[in-house]
């Protein structure tokens, strides 16, 4: 069996892409406010190098290295900046033929707001995501198949999660009250 065979099916592997900004305490000569980090990251808590090769980041222009190239976990950047912008990153996996998959992610700085057990204020702004490969090679479907690399036993607490929840409760009020004014109307 070769490696240049494909598989036939699709197969899932979920992944979350997001950023974490914290506002700087001392004052920078370039007017940067906030220090933050753009990152990806397995869902489930398996290692993305057994079938990400390399992660590139493509960060807003004015920056003197606006194409960063991360080839080993973590798969993130950190820099300072003072502003928000979309952030594009490409997925290249272990092998060159498999396609790769491009993401845009908006880094934000100032919402949403969270505060760590310190009481230290931080911003979270993350996306859960799937990547389906359809027919993979079949060096890709054995890395994205092989369950030993997936440590079921400590999951992480996504923020999202919780966004979605409140999302959800917005939702569910706005909801309730467009009920009682259709009722009032009537």
């Amino acid at each position: 069996m070769s490696n240049k065979e494909r598989v036939e099916g699709e197969f899932v592997k979920p992944i979350i892409y997001g950023n974490r900004a914290e506002k700087l305490s001392e004052k920078m000569p370039n007017n940067h406010t906030h220090r933050w980090t753009v990152y990806v990251r397995s869902y489930n808590n398996e290692k993305l190098s057994n079938y990400v090769r390399k992660v590139q980041f493509k960060i807003h222009s004015d920056y003197k290295n606006p194409i960063q190239v991360v080839e080993t976990e973590p798969y993130e950047i950190t820099e300072t900046g003072w502003g928000e912008f979309h952030v594009q990153i490409k997925l290249y996996f272990i092998d060159p033929m498999e396609r790769q998959v491009l993401c845009s992610h908006y880094l934000a700085l100032h919402q949403p707001e969270y505060s760590d057990e310190k009481g230290d204020k931080f911003v979270l702004k993350e996306c859960y995501d799937e990547i389906i490969f359809v027919n993979p090679l079949r060096k890709i479907y054995d890395a994205i198949t092989n369950e030993e690399f997936v440590d079921r036993t400590n999951p992480i607490p996504w923020q999202f999660e919780e966004t979605i929840k409140e999302d959800e409760e917005f939702l569910e009020s706005l909801a309730a009250q467009s009920e009682k004014e259709v009722e009032e109307l009537i």
